[in-house]
């Protein structure tokens, strides 16, 4: 282990103190904002001898000391997907994820190929401000559903696309085929939270986060289900999911949140073959828009249907 001192300054006078973890993530040669969240976590960061929460205040004159420990820098091995670019400058790109692929190692490092794989072997520039085992990534799929992602080439960008997404600017909408006669609209505000069981799933309860989605229907079949239109205002782990389920309108081919999801739908045999090899929940991220954080240029992204849906849309 190592320590690393520093005297508080450069306040501005005055200032009646700042965040203890923004001040030190404005220090030369910080890593990234997870690792610095992480220090607090583990009480690695005191004043005093007494650790620091990281939304304590520090003030002007004051000593920390940050005791951190000696560990091999955390490496991927690049791993080259074969994936379609919709965009890409010296700032960002933009890309379809396929199902079937995580977004980035879990906590295992299993030996899977995911996408943060992927983007090492398409870019040596990406951003760390998510971890050095998520590089560039901004925002997540899960798993199983495939889509649009923006990616950050550098933590400016990484920051900028992030307050994007805090404030709500950013387009993402999704298309889902989901169980039920569904409603021309339907706005679900449910705060989203680990389930209190099965804790490896989500679900609506009070102790959760905020979470609000809006959804539109854009076709009901007689079959028993529906086409919808998601559009997220927040962006909660499998929130659109979670709060289908909870409206009891289950996303078919959900295993997690809606087993039962196609159990008595008269699908036609082409539609019963299309959803025997979709992989996963049938839901896609087709749309993604944004203001580009250096140019300012307004990007919007449109992807096209895949097989899977346009069979089973069809009747």
């Amino acid at each position: 282990m190592r320590l690393l001192h520093f005297i508080v300054s450069q306040l501005e006078k005055n200032k009646k103190g700042k965040r203890a973890d923004q001040w030190i993530s404005a220090q030369k040669d910080m890593p990234s904002r997870s690792q610095i969240k992480s220090w607090f976590a583990e009480k690695r960061v005191k004043r005093k001898e007494k650790a620091l929460k990281a939304s304590d205040l520090v003030f002007e004159g004051d000593e920390l000391v940050i005791e951190v420990p000696e560990l091999d820098k955390p490496s991927l091995e690049a791993r080259p997907l074969d994936l379609s670019f919709f965009f890409e400058d010296e700032d960002l790109l933009v890309l379809y994820k396929p199902r079937g692929i995580s977004m980035h190692p879990g906590a295992s490092r299993s030996n899977v190929t995911t996408l943060a794989h992927a983007l090492i072997a398409h870019s040596e520039k990406l951003s760390d401000q998510s971890g050095e085992f998520r590089p560039g990534i901004v925002h997540r799929l899960d798993k199983d559903t495939e889509g649009l992602v923006v990616v950050a080439k550098n933590n400016e960008v990484h920051e900028e696309l992030s307050s994007q997404f805090s404030n709500r600017s950013i387009i993402r909408s999704y298309w889902a085929l989901c169980r039920g006669r569904f409603p021309d609209r339907l706005e679900v505000n449910a705060p989203i939270g680990r389930h209190p069981v099965q804790r490896k799933k989500m679900a609506v309860t009070e102790k959760g986060r905020n979470a609000i989605s809006v959804f539109e229907c854009i076709k009901r079949f007689s079959a028993g289900y529906s086409w919808i239109k998601c559009s997220l205002r927040t962006g909660r782990t499998h929130q659109i999911r979670v709060h289908l389920a909870h409206k009891k309108f289950p996303i078919l081919n959900d295993s997690v949140y809606g087993p039962n999801a196609t159990k008595a739908i008269e699908f036609s045999a082409a539609q019963k073959e299309a959803l025997a090899q979709l992989q996963g929940q049938a839901l896609m991220a087709y749309e993604l828009g944004f203001q580009h954080p250096r140019t300012k240029e307004i990007l919007h992204f449109q992807a096209e249907m895949p097989d899977w849906l346009k069979c089973l849309t069809s009747s």
